[in-house]
């Protein structure tokens, strides 16, 4: 009976700890997308590991190149509202994934735009914090 215990403790403990991760790594994500509404590329490389990329409707972008859209004047927005849908969150050790919709209400220059994408992210655990490692944003037509 003891040994029945332990094994519903561990359990219901890693269970618990998959879901503390899921939830941090899906405020991960959204506070990384607010850094595209007020361009804090320090924020966002915060956010990332060192070896970070993006791909971008079939392009690939290093932080390098993201650092010249986030310095772009023509990249500023008035304000932008960022919806979420997770499809799926699997983590392993130090790596996770999710994929997501990700639907933004723009407002720039005055005008409203919306937009939508199907993303995947790969995180992975950098001294004991996540990071996102990876973003694939395909747009929905």
């Amino acid at each position: 009976m003891k040994w029945l215990i332990c094994i519903v403790c561990l359990g219901f403990s890693a269970t618990t700890f998959c879901q503390h991760d899921s939830t941090t790594i899906i405020q991960l994500l959204k506070n990384d997308y607010n850094t595209l509404h007020n361009l804090d590329l320090n924020k966002h490389k915060s956010n990332c590991t060192n070896d970070y990329l993006l791909i971008e409707a079939g392009e690939i972008w290093n932080m390098e190149k993201e650092a010249q859209w986030y310095n772009d004047p023509s990249s500023k927005v008035s304000d932008r509202k960022d919806h979420f849908e997770f499809k799926y969150i699997r983590i392993e050790e130090n790596m996770a994934y999710a994929v997501y919709n990700l639907k933004s209400d723009i407002l720039k220059e005055g005008k409203a735009i919306q937009k939508n994408w199907n993303e995947s992210a790969i995180f992975r655990k950098v001294n004991g914090e996540w990071k996102i490692a990876l973003i694939h944003s395909t747009p929905v037509k």
